[in-house]
């Protein structure tokens, strides 16, 4: 494992160390403006919040739960990448997320640039806690700037635990367009051969049990049979490779899905 996790390792150094941003003081300090802003929004959704800037090969914002949730207390007084976060990673999971990062950003590069704002990355991960025990992250990832040239520049990401008790259940992801809610890119990890993560009637189930409704509601309300509602209940913890309802609707949830 520890060769593979060497040359996965490899491949995103040997992709991102030369990458160049054709960035100034003045794009600098627009962000600076909204620097604010992103957090507060962590404030408000209680989550970790980084700005990785793709000029300077680290985070230029973190806003980290981090010691609230595994016990490190982190000092972003200094320059930090992701190093940090990939040595915390689960071996089994790293491989899974470099891979992740290097087809999204590849995928990414090659579209027109009014399109490379229009996506959002969504892959889940096991960090290990101060104690030893791995807890079940999901991260939420988007280009937040371009360049002069219309390279990808900034790169912000929100990170959220779903569950303390992470299984071995294998790390999911996703790449959705904000605009058309397509998925792309991933699709063949999938277990639907929709271009949606959830359909429609998935999705009004899904909201009426965020609700407090059983399934005998929800037959009601919808006006199908109890059977018809699990085995939507059961696509929807397939699809979101979840293991109880409770899970997939925090899952949801964080995706912004309902």
């Amino acid at each position: 494992m520890s060769n593979q996790i060497d040359i996965y390792l490899k491949k995103f150094n040997d992709l991102f160390n030369d990458y160049k941003c054709i960035v100034d003081d003045t794009d600098y300090k627009k962000f600076e403006i909204n620097k604010r802003l992103l957090e507060k929004l962590a404030e408000v959704e209680n989550s970790s919040l980084t700005v990785f800037d793709m000029n300077k090969k680290h985070y230029i914002l973190l806003c980290s739960k981090f010691d609230k949730v595994i016990g490190y207390q982190l000092n972003f007084d200094y320059k930090v990448g992701p190093e940090f976060f990939y040595s915390l990673m689960h071996p089994d999971d790293f491989p899974f997320v470099i891979d992740t990062i290097i087809k999204t950003f590849n995928f990414l590069n090659q579209l027109p640039a009014e399109e490379k704002l229009d996506y959002k990355l969504i892959v889940d991960f096991r960090l290990i806690n101060t104690i030893g025990s791995y807890l079940r992250f999901i991260q939420q990832v988007v280009v937040l700037e371009l360049d002069k040239q219309n390279n990808i520049w900034l790169i912000l990401k929100i990170i959220d635990l779903i569950s303390d008790k992470a299984t071995d259940e294998p790390p999911q992801r996703k790449l959705i367009n904000l605009k058309t809610s397509k998925l792309h890119l991933f699709k063949d990890d999938l277990d639907t051969t929709s271009d949606q993560l959830l359909t429609k009637r998935e999705l009004e189930i899904l909201g009426l049990i965020s609700q407090g409704l059983d399934s005998k509601n929800i037959s009601d309300r919808l006006f199908i049979s109890v059977n018809t509602v699990n085995n939507h209940r059961q696509n929807i913890l397939s699809k979101t490779k979840s293991k109880n309802i409770s899970q997939a609707l925090i899952y949801a949830r964080r995706i912004g899905i309902i």
